[in-house]
């Protein structure tokens, strides 16, 4: 299960879990990190994170805009983080004398 990546993060355990049928019902595998972790410590893990294969990335996260789980937004790097990015490419630059 190395190939497989995190999409949504909850710590309500069952919001996932119909998520997860959601996605199996569009062929999607998903898998349910951490569920039975959350359950004995519910604060130490960072919550219950639904995975889907590396390959079925995009499609899975469009699925879950179109069923109402999710919304664009929620997968959209901020601005505030691209300018910081940018930043940090121009200081890499300058200190490499590039």
């Amino acid at each position: 299960m190395n190939d497989l990546v995190t999409i949504k993060i909850s710590e309500i355990p069952g919001e996932l879990a119909i998520v997860k049928s959601y996605l199996d019902d569009k062929g999607i595998f998903s898998y349910l990190k951490d569920e039975l972790m959350f359950q004995v410590h519910p604060y130490a893990i960072g919550g219950v994170k639904l995975q889907v294969k590396e390959e079925d990335r995009e499609e899975a996260i469009n699925f879950l805009i179109e069923g109402g789980f999710a919304k664009k937004e929620d997968y959209e790097i901020p601005q505030s983080t691209l300018k910081m990015a940018d930043l940090y490419e121009k200081i890499s630059r300058w200190f490499s004398g590039k």
